[in-house]
């Protein structure tokens, strides 16, 4: 029963791999590891915030001076009032920037949320062997059970890859989002500006975008699991021997996996088209 025992060992892989995945994309970027990671992040910002503040009175100087360089145009002070409610915005939004950040943390974190709650719980992303395969499995005899073996490492190999791209996908996610974080200071000093707010807007539209990430994620695992569950595996066919049954099984599953791999990865993209951001 070699051929199925490698079968049986490369599904399960691909499964522990989904549970550390989804495990990682449902968590908060304050809880990532533990939440061991999030302070240095906080106190980077604060370190950032006087430089966000001098950011913030020359973007400001920029704006004031080119919209008032004609002393004609003092003669209207509901101008330069605004101006000052822009700068008192943006300084505000640069004091009181994390806790901007947490409430997109909580909003895009509910989305998520809301969207892995709809699974019913983690095993509805494992992949099993179908009875038909393991019965093919079983009733190879030795050279077919060794072809099959050895083609089956090869799937193990392959299955190894896809799984480790896609951790490393959903962790650079987290890598990002630290950026984002901890430079927040300097994108939301450029509010102080009518010429540099545009920047300000991109950098909050951007952040927003790399959050809800992770609810593409869980929607491509939701998607991925529902073809699983159906056998909705594409018609490749390789015979109708014990061989050919699981080399058609092999390649209809890694066929999906790519699919999953290929949605994870154009995550940002789809937010970006989808949204607008």
């Amino acid at each position: 029963m070699w051929a199925l025992d490698v079968l049986e060992g490369a599904l399960g892989t691909w499964n522990e791999y989904m549970a550390q995945i989804w495990q990682i994309v449902t968590l908060s970027p304050k809880e990532f590891q533990g939440g061991a990671i999030w302070p240095v992040m906080e106190q980077i910002f604060s370190v950032l915030q006087g430089i966000g503040y001098a950011l913030l009175i020359l973007f400001f100087a920029m704006s004031f001076f080119k919209q008032t360089a004609s002393f004609r145009e003092l003669r209207h002070p509901e101008q330069v009032f605004r101006l000052f409610i822009r700068f008192v915005l943006a300084q505000a939004a640069i004091t009181y920037g994390l806790d901007i950040i947490n409430f997109i943390f909580e909003i895009t974190g509910g989305i998520t949320d809301k969207i892995a709650a709809s699974m019913g719980g983690l095993h509805e992303i494992a992949a099993t062997l179908p009875d038909e395969i393991r019965q093919a499995a079983e009733d190879a005899n030795i050279i077919e059970s060794a072809f099959s073996g050895l083609v089956g490492l090869i799937f193990t190999g392959i299955i190894i890859g896809i799984s480790l791209v896609l951790l490393f996908t959903v962790y650079g996610r987290f890598f990002r989002i630290y950026l984002y974080v901890s430079l927040a200071p300097l994108p939301l000093s450029a509010f102080g500006g009518e010429l540099t707010s545009r920047h300000g807007r991109t950098f909050i539209q951007s952040f927003i975008g790399v959050c809800l990430e992770a609810a593409v994620v869980v929607l491509a695992c939701i998607i991925y699991s529902a073809f699983i569950s159906n056998n909705s595996l594409p018609s490749v066919d390789f015979g109708d021997g014990s061989i050919g049954m699981m080399v058609s099984y092999m390649i209809g599953v890694l066929f999906q996996m790519l699919i999953l791999l290929g949605i994870v990865k154009a995550a940002d993209r789809v937010i970006k088209e989808m949204l607008a951001l």
